[in-house]
């Protein structure tokens, strides 16, 4: 009875996430128009990445600029951890998590497989914003609602 109840609370926690949960933001910026931000969607962009630094050194005014005329949304958290094993080693983490601080969510091109996004990560005790590529294309807008 005991050993059944040790495999069943095990399998149990297979199921669940292998990591920290995205937290909601401290603070949004959308730039979708009409529409509203949808915060799952950027946690599913965010947690799709393949964990490769892309040599980019953008800027946090390039970064916006960008995301405002692509129509995307910035967010802000006091540290957000993420699972990136080589990417936050390459940050000076030896957890396998980066810490971080802001993420930028540009719309994804029509007919584009995987997009551009960019973290503001803590490298070796300091921010900077560095880019990496996501898998999930989704939209993180939605349209507005509509009064009658």
């Amino acid at each position: 009875m005991r050993a059944a109840l040790s495999l069943l609370l095990l399998m149990v926690s297979a199921c669940g996430p292998s990591g920290p949960l995205i937290r909601h933001p401290t603070a949004t910026i959308a730039f979708c128009g009409e529409g509203q931000t949808r915060p799952t969607g950027v946690a599913s962009v965010m947690t799709s990445t393949d964990d490769k630094l892309l040599p980019d050194k953008p800027s946090y005014e390039g970064i916006r600029r960008e995301v405002k005329a692509a129509t995307g949304v910035l967010e802000f958290w006091n540290e957000q951890l993420l699972k990136l094993p080589r990417t936050s080693a390459a940050l000076g983490e030896s957890d396998g998590y980066a810490r971080v601080r802001a993420i930028a969510v540009p719309r994804a091109e029509p007919g584009a497989t995987t997009r551009r996004i960019y973290l503001r990560v803590r490298d070796h005790g300091y921010d900077r914003w560095i880019a990496m590529t996501a898998y999930d294309i989704q939209n993180v807008c939605v349209e507005g609602r509509r009064e009658a």
